[in-house]
């Protein structure tokens, strides 16, 4: 498929923005940021049944809709608004295995920050009538969590539904302002020799995902664990986690340690006072690890996989509940981001990063035209894993990125074939 870019705009703030809040203030977790691009993917069907009818009605609305410059930076620069056009069929893109450089030029963004838009919004449309939206913003600014509160209130005002808007809040910056030394030395990606990537969505059905929950907690049944129920989210992290682990150790011909990393978002998990809709970042990173050898073994069994896992998400819980001091709470996030430069920056290590995108609603977000048939991450030239799942259908995608020889043996391990589709 082809991606023509019709025309870009600056959408900027109807009011400009009082003097005496042009400074935007970082908080000491949005320091700690990697200086790139979060980033979604939403897909709609034309259910009008009247290709390309209204799209140009519909961009006028969606860009009116960009409201008030409360998501805005504050030196009223605006939203990169960009309309495209897809020579194809939606359905010709999502009844196949996705694209690494077309989800590239679905979401297209400047090479760096310096001097660029904080937010580019892109909307391609296709000759069917469908339409995709890419959305990205500087991880400096806000987390996923944030992105999603700003896209669901962007459709409800683009539905004349105004009055119910989310009104975020940005009063972070005060509870936990930044300091010098929050800075974090990130790593530049690791380079797997010459090899591209690519990424393949694993769907993992409602029926598979109460398969996978029994058997880790049949698997459970004689340890010491009281009442152990694992997620949905801990059941495909642990399956995702030991096929890799495996294709990990053939490929070196021997075992060696590995960590498993997932975004952890805290905005439920703090008793420290917080205001409602709290906009930015808000999120730690939490790990795993099997530092020795597990007993002999050529790899991890499910099980102990899942209680890695559970165990890793469950100590981080009672880790933050316990937190009752704003200094001691930026201490814990900035060690827990600290370890993972550690372990990133370390060849010695397996690392297997999530994110996870779990109930946030993304499959809730309707622009008029129903709910998004597909959700997707941006394309990153990285290992990465995303979780993204429909509440509606009680499903979880796993898009993963990988190099293509790792795709090739993920796609053929017997516990990935017979739990995905």
């Amino acid at each position: 498929m082809k991606v023509e870019i019709q025309w870009k705009k600056l959408v900027k703030p109807s009011v400009p923005t009082p003097s005496d809040q042009r400074k935007w203030k970082l908080t000491s977790i949005d320091e700690l940021q990697m200086p790139n691009y979060v980033g979604v993917i939403f897909y709609y069907r034309d259910n009008a049944g009247n290709p390309g009818a209204d799209i140009s009605q519909r961009l006028h609305q969606m860009e009116e809709e960009i409201y008030g410059g409360r998501f805005i930076d504050c030196n009223d620069l605006g939203v990169e608004f960009v309309h495209a056009k897809v020579d194809g069929q939606i359905d010709q893109l999502l009844h196949r295995d996705p694209d690494m450089d077309l989800l590239e030029y679905l979401s297209q963004f400047p090479n760096n920050l310096v001097g660029n838009p904080l937010v580019v919004i892109q909307v391609n449309t296709f000759e069917c009538g469908g339409i995709a939206i890419g959305l990205r913003s500087a991880h400096k600014i806000n987390d996923m969590y944030t992105m999603a509160i700003f896209t669901n209130s962007w459709a409800t005002a683009c539905r004349g539904n105004k009055d119910v808007t989310v009104c975020p809040s940005f009063e972070l910056s005060s509870l936990f302002p930044m300091k010098v030394s929050a800075v974090a030395n990130w790593p530049p990606p690791r380079i797997i020799g010459n090899k591209e990537f690519e990424v393949s969505r694993f769907k993992f059905s409602s029926d598979a995902l109460s398969k996978l929950r029994a058997l880790a907690g049949d698997d459970a049944k004689d340890s010491t664990a009281n009442n152990f129920q694992p997620s949905r989210v801990e059941v495909v992290s642990a399956l995702i986690s030991k096929a890799l682990v495996k294709i990990d150790q053939c490929r070196h011909g021997e075992e060696r340690p590995f960590a498993v990393c997932m975004t952890f978002n805290l905005r439920d998990k703090v008793n420290l006072k917080m205001p409602a809709n709290s906009c930015g970042n808000f999120f730690s990173m939490i790990s795993g690890r099997s530092d020795q050898p597990m007993a002999g073994k050529t790899n991890p069994e499910f099980n102990e996989m899942v209680n890695i896992i559970h165990n890793m998400i469950s100590d981080a819980k009672t880790k933050y509940a316990t937190i009752v001091s704003k200094e001691e709470f930026c201490s814990t996030v900035g060690n827990s981001i600290a370890e993972l430069v550690k372990v990133a920056s370390s060849s010695e290590v397996f690392t297997i990063s999530f994110s996870s995108w779990c109930r946030f609603g993304l499959y809730e977000i309707d622009f008029g035209w129903g709910r998004p048939v597909l959700v997707s991450n941006i394309s990153l030239n990285l290992r990465s894993i995303f979780l993204i799942d429909d509440e509606e259908s009680k499903t979880i995608d796993a898009w993963i990125t990988t190099t293509g020889d790792e795709m090739i043996l993920l796609k053929q391990d017997p516990d990935i074939l017979a739990f995905t589709s």
